[in-house]
């Protein structure tokens, strides 16, 4: 899947309400990255979610993937469209042999991936784009 098919969902769900506007993602051209979508019944893309090969700073030295700009639009949550991106992430990993999958998430998302096997690690912080509260998250495979 093309990347720019994500942006129209990045904008309304990541960046809307805001300061920050960048839906074109550092390492989302990255011949490694794979970005997974959900469409809706007329076509459009109701969930995403971007996996790119990158160590973890709570697990250096092991194999692992990175899950960002997780998006799933408003009228379509709660319906398993964001476990189904975490379970075909995860199986990409296994595919790769990769021993992670890890995140910066949102704390208001902190539930959702914990109900996912995910685990926060470290102290909470803000991140300079968005100014939201983030924790990093860490799912061992």
């Amino acid at each position: 899947m093309a990347v720019d098919e994500l942006y129209a969902l990045r904008w309304e769900v990541l960046r809307k309400d805001t300061p920050c506007d960048e839906i074109d993602l550092p390492g989302d051209r990255d011949p490694t990255t794979v970005h997974l979508a959900v469409r809706g019944d007329g076509g459009e893309i109701v969930a995403a979610a971007t996996w790119l090969e990158r160590e973890s700073p709570d697990r250096p030295g092991r194999r692992a993937l990175q899950l960002r700009a997780m998006a799933v639009a408003a009228t379509h949550r709660r319906q398993g469209l964001g476990a189904r991106l975490i379970e075909g992430g995860v199986r990409l990993a296994a595919e790769r042999g990769v021993d992670i999958v890890w995140a910066n998430a949102r704390d208001s998302a902190l539930d959702f991936y914990t109900s996912q096997g995910f685990i926060a690690v470290g102290e909470g912080f803000i991140t300079a784009d968005t100014r939201l509260p983030h924790h990093r998250i860490v799912r061992d495979l």
